[in-house]
């Protein structure tokens, strides 16, 4: 499930925190050899490895229904399964931020090796997840330095930044309240400073960690930050013209009866999933609230001034996909002594040699399948089982 399966009020259901990746991952082990899960404001998805040859592309999302515990909001429709080079591709367009809300999503690679981090200290990663999640980061750290993808507001935190800026024209002399002192409200003040905000107050469950931003902010922009305790940042409304909520709660802190009678116009820009502002927030008077599903209009800005070097960050992908691919079907068709880290006897090694050769000479096939995947899951899976089937007995007719 993502950004472009399922609205925000879907996403925030099924959104895992850091404790329950864990949980779910050990759920997990019985059923997957291999598997890493990403869960951001814009997407929870699985990326697995089974040994099993039938493979039910419900499953996961079955298992994530019942681990959150919630059924009747959710149609086919919200999810997609990908397998093989479809699901590679996926990875590695995650990577690159291709498919993130946000083209250029500044974020997303740290998310993404924070993942495979957690996946690692839960001993469910291994050698294809290995291989595949080093190639990832490979790429996208490619895109920050050969590429211009990272241009502009390329977080949703800017985006938030950036509304705020259209709709007052210029921050200098407003008030800002930031609700959440983590990675994204870190981001979020710092982009607050560099437009010039007049005031920023700044509240987190934790005040420590408040009160850390707070001296990093007058360190880095000579700006003094007030800290207020979190348990009184609802009596500040009245007071600011901006506020920019991201905390990582599971449900909203922010409810009408916080708005009530508000005297000042504001507004309120909620970039938290789960969200963190009731939705009956917005028939408040004086009140416009927006959610990072709205920043749509923002992000297609800029990203229309990044497109142009798009064709450049898929050629990245495509290029390692084939390479990815190319080692993960010689797993099929190498002999078991190749695959140990052990040194290989010499007719073994000569075999590796001739193996790669082959694969090289069959390369087409490779191209072949990742031309036509990512349009049916089943479709896709046979097409897996096919070429593996047609690479075995090529070797054994060429190679014996």
């Amino acid at each position: 499930m993502n950004h472009r399966t399922a609205p925000v009020e879907i996403r925030e259901k099924l959104y895992l925190h850091d404790a329950e990746a864990v949980e779910l991952l050990g759920r997990l082990r019985s059923d997957l050899s291999e598997c890493v899960i990403l869960s951001t404001c814009n997407r929870t998805e699985f990326y697995g490895v089974t040994e099993a040859d039938n493979i039910d592309p419900n499953y996961l999302k079955n298992a994530l229904l019942d681990f959150k515990g919630v059924r009747g909001d959710f149609g086919d429709e919200h999810f997609f399964s990908l397998i093989s080079c479809a699901a590679c591709q996926h990875l590695f367009s995650v990577a690159t931020s291709i498919d993130s809300q946000v083209v250029g999503d500044s974020q997303i690679l740290r998310q993404l090796r924070k993942a495979y981090s957690t996946a690692n200290h839960s001993q469910m990663t291994g050698k294809v997840i290995n291989q595949l999640m080093q190639r990832a980061f490979k790429i996208g750290k490619r895109t920050f330095t050969d590429t211009s993808l990272h241009s502009g507001a390329v977080s949703i935190s800017l985006a938030a930044v950036e509304l705020a800026l259209e709709t007052y024209g210029s921050l200098r002399g407003r008030s800002a309240l930031l609700i959440g002192s983590g990675e994204t409200g870190r981001l979020t003040a710092e982009a607050l400073c560099k437009k010039g905000i007049g005031q920023l107050l700044i509240t987190n469950r934790t005040r420590s960690v408040a009160d850390e931003l707070a001296v990093q902010i007058a360190s880095k922009f000579h700006l003094e930050a007030e800290v207020i305790d979190f348990d009184a940042f609802a009596s500040q409304f009245a007071s600011v013209d901006i506020a920019i909520t991201s905390t990582g709660s599971n449900l909203p802190i922010v409810h009408p009866e916080h708005l009530v009678d508000q005297p000042r116009d504001i507004l309120l820009i909620d970039i938290a999933v789960p969200r963190d502002v009731d939705a009956a927030v917005s028939q408040c008077e004086r009140v416009t609230l927006k959610n990072i599903d709205d920043l749509h209009s923002i992000i297609d800005g800029n990203y229309a001034r990044r497109k142009h070097d798009l064709p450049k960050a898929k050629k990245l992908v495509m290029t390692e996909m084939v390479e990815f691919l190319t080692w993960y079907y010689s797993l099929a068709i190498l002999p078991e002594t190749a695959k140990t880290r052990t040194k290989p006897p010499r007719e073994v090694a000569e075999e590796f040699l001739k193996v790669k050769a082959f694969l090289n000479d069959n390369i087409s096939e490779i191209h072949k399948l990742a031309a036509g995947s990512g349009r049916d899951f089943q479709a896709d899976m046979q097409s897996h089982i096919s070429l593996v089937r047609t690479l075995r007995e090529r070797k054994a007719s060429v190679l014996g």
